[in-house]
């Protein structure tokens, strides 16, 4: 009996052991975890960018003017960003070890239709109006970046494609024939729940084992403001205006390391999350057709700040970033 108690014991003990394995990151899958950590932290900023993009409705910077006036807007939204190629980086089974990743430039892609509906005119101040309420909706629409080379970040979406968002605007100054419309606005855009995935693929040595990460169910939650101010004239219109957004992001990390003997494969998982906050800037030209306006606009955001990175990915994660958007916009 007392040799039975034993080995069920013996057996608990190793059960508890692998669920600790499993469940958080240890000597030897540290490395593997900060890695994933850090190109999450690489990554967000980055697609958040392109998601909160500048103006709320593109070449619009007052409000509409109250009830029956909407408009809609097609947008195509992009950031010049870059993936880190994680192939030929190998994980390290004795901790966390700083490593370079080579990376690969390419344009963050963004899609939306933005749509605005007047809610108040506003108060009579003779040349212009103030006080004017729209309501602000967003749907944002997230390609499938182009796939790397076999061994190299890729990103998925089991989540779809789509998703809401909303906001609203409030009139600073009604645009007339004298006056720009100025207005201040705030939105929330979010991103559909989407995962990133890699894999190392060189030869167990030592301490050094290929292995496998995923960011898994996440998520990447951006809130706006805006200062906007637009003047439209006989066959163009310029706009421009500048803002605060906020990127709230968060993730399941799982990673595996293929160990050479004695350490064999080894498994962990932990969340992970950053929250940053950046100065937006932006500018912008409007074509005025009958029916509606082309509308092309530029724009960099700049500051915050993340938790620091021991991998290095070519650039800072926090560093500033330009985006381009281009679109159609139509409206009564």
């Amino acid at each position: 009996m007392r040799f039975q108690r034993a080995m069920v014991a013996a057996g608990a003990a190793v059960v508890a052991v692998s669920a600790t394995a499993q469940a958080q990151c240890t000597t030897f899958t540290a490395d593997a975890c900060r890695k994933t950590q850090d190109i999450f932290n690489f990554l967000t900023p980055q697609i958040s960018t392109a998601l909160a993009g500048g103006s709320t409705t593109l070449g619009q910077g007052g409000v509409l003017g109250g009830m029956g006036h909407f408009t809609l807007a097609l947008r195509a939204s992009a950031v010049q960003g870059s993936t880190p190629k994680a192939g030929s980086v190998a994980f390290s089974t004795s901790g966390a070890q700083a490593s370079s990743y080579p990376g690969k430039d390419q344009l963050m892609p963004m899609a939306s239709i933005d749509g605005a509906l007047g809610v108040y005119e506003g108060f009579n101040l003779g040349v212009t109006k103030v006080g004017g309420v729209d309501l602000l909706l967003s749907l944002t629409y997230l390609p499938k970046p182009g796939d790397s080379n076999s061994g190299d970040t890729k990103i998925d979406l089991p989540g779809g494609s789509t998703k809401m968002g909303f906001g609203a605007r409030l009139g600073l100054l009604q645009e007339s024939i004298l006056i720009p419309g100025v207005s201040f606005s705030y939105i929330k855009r979010d991103l559909p729940v989407i995962s990133v995935s890699g894999a190392s693929n060189v030869t167990a040595s030592g301490t050094s084992a290929p292995g496998s990460f995923a960011l898994n169910d996440l998520t990447l939650k951006t809130s706006s403001w805006r200062v906007s101010a637009s003047k439209t004239f006989l066959i163009f219109g310029l706009e421009g205006g500048f803002g605060g957004d906020t990127y709230d992001n968060s993730a399941t990390a799982s990673v595996t390391v293929n160990a050479a003997a004695p350490v064999g494969t080894q498994h962990a998982s932990t969340v992970i999350a950053n929250k940053m906050s950046r100065t937006n800037i932006y500018a912008g030209l409007s074509i005025n057709f009958f029916i509606g306006k082309l509308v092309g606009e530029v724009g960099q955001v700049s500051g915050g700040s993340l938790p620091a990175a021991i991998n290095n990915f070519g650039s800072d994660a926090a560093a500033g970033r330009s985006y381009f958007s281009v679109g159609l916009r139509t409206g009564f």
